[in-house]
């Protein structure tokens, strides 16, 4: 072990130079707690060989001595630069470290892959059962409809082999009298992305043409280019012929319904001779105004009904109130009034589509307040009811009363022209006058 003493010089004690002890020289030194053996002086940097010192004397080496006091104020040296030595071990542990930790993070690169490799796995496993097991035909094809995936129920639909799908174009399992139309409707498919309740005919491998209902959704990539559609078809021969057997249900019972309701009308007419075909006639004038208001055929049938009707409640008035030919009296003309609530009454029991209840009840109201029974004005009367109304008073004075005789057509279309905007609604008294003098209307 090399020990490596520095030399103080002491002008006024040479002899006592000569006799001190190596360890006191070395006293600065070992202060420095970082010193803890002489190796580490050497790997530090206080190692200072002495021939490399200006010569020692008697008198020691004052350059040395200098040279550390202007390092240290404190007479000690300044921080060494480390060694060589040192750095390199440095970097070497920070390069385990760092080996460690890219070891680390490719094991878990490598479970996240692992678990992500095996979430897709699950995944296509889910979509191939939902595909495969699915009761409905699923078809997948390219943007020319050419078939890349089919489902076995799809297989069964076309009556051909699944394996046999693929690479066909789906045209070829199409009607040929729909095939036009389903070329159109395809051009909507790839414009708008999708189509629902798309309905032709396929054309089985076997058998005639059928009925099937379409979902379709079309996908593109990331340029928008269409790349793939997805198709779901469902055979729709059940319930085509359920839903035949239901429009003859329904059919029948709009036909009983009518029969119904021309039987209950003949019977106001049977109580009231003298009023006979007054209701049909009405309804008649009713509809074909209704017709030039743009009415739906449903609605249309609705006021059809109301026509009808509308005088049902004479039923329950006396026949001599009814048939009398003179004059009425306010009582006489209170029974007659009571007409309306009095039918209303009568069907109040029925769920009809249409407001015919409150046509009945309001047929005999006018805008500005005047009519009965509840003296309504303006918008507070429906539609149904204004044009009612109008269609009443003009049936009812071109026909013979008991009361007195007809007073024609001239006279009723006056008393409409008169009255619009007072008594009737403007637009529907418009509409009648132009039925008779424009249209050449007629009662039949």
């Amino acid at each position: 072990m090399t020990v490596i003493i520095f030399e103080r010089n002491d002008p006024d004690s040479s002899t006592a130079r000569d006799h001190k002890p190596a360890n006191q020289e070395e006293s600065a030194i070992s202060k420095d707690p970082r010193v803890t053996h002489a190796s580490d002086l050497e790997e530090e940097g206080y190692r200072q060989p002495l021939e490399a010192s200006s010569p020692t004397t008697g008198s020691g080496s004052p350059d040395l001595m200098a040279g550390i006091k202007a390092a240290s104020g404190t007479g000690l040296p300044a921080k060494p630069r480390p060694s060589l030595n040192r750095v390199l071990q440095d970097i070497s542990a920070s390069l385990g470290d760092l080996q460690t930790a890219v070891r680390e993070a490719d094991l878990r690169g490598e479970a996240d892959r692992a678990a992500a490799e095996s979430a897709m796995v699950e995944a296509n496993r889910g979509y191939r059962d939902l595909f495969d097991l699915a009761p409905d035909a699923y078809l997948v094809t390219d943007a020319q409809t050419v078939i890349a995936e089919s489902n076995p129920a799809a297989a069964a639909m076309l009556q051909v082999d699944q394996g046999s799908l693929q690479g066909k174009p789906l045209t070829h399992f199409i009607a040929e009298a729909d095939r036009p139309a389903f070329q159109a409707s395809l051009i909507q498919v790839r414009e708008g992305g999708e189509k629902r309740n798309w309905e032709f005919r396929l054309q089985p491998g076997e058998g005639a043409p059928f009925s099937v209902s379409v979902n379709v959704s079309a996908q593109t990539d990331h340029r928008d280019q269409l790349v793939r559609v997805l198709w779901l078809l469902r055979d729709v021969r059940e319930s085509k012929a359920e839903e035949d057997r239901l429009k003859s249900l329904l059919s029948r019972m709009k036909s009983s319904f009518h029969g119904v309701v021309d039987a209950v009308a003949e019977a106001v007419e049977i109580k009231d001779p003298q009023t006979a075909g007054h209701q049909r006639r009405v309804a008649q004038l009713a509809v074909a105004i209704a017709r030039e208001m743009d009415f739906s055929l449903n609605r249309l049938e609705g006021i059809r009904v109301a026509g009808l009707l509308h005088d049902i409640g004479k039923i329950a008035v006396p026949m001599e109130i009814l048939s009398k030919p003179g004059e009425l009296t306010n009582l006489e003309c209170e029974f007659i009034k009571s007409h309306c609530q009095i039918g209303f009454g009568l069907l109040k029991n029925i769920d009809f589509p249409w407001p015919v209840l409150q046509a009945i009840l309001q047929h005999h109201e006018r805008l500005d307040g005047s009519g009965y029974p509840a003296g309504l004005t303006d918008k507070e009367i429906i539609l149904e009811a204004r044009i009612l109304g109008v269609a009443d008073v003009v049936e009812a004075m071109v026909s013979a009363r008991s009361y007195g005789p007809a007073q024609g057509i001239g006279q009723a279309l006056e008393e409409i022209h008169q009255k619009s905007g007072i008594l009737y609604d403007p637009e529907v008294a418009n509409i009648c006058l132009k039925l008779f003098v424009e249209r050449g209307f007629s009662f039949d």
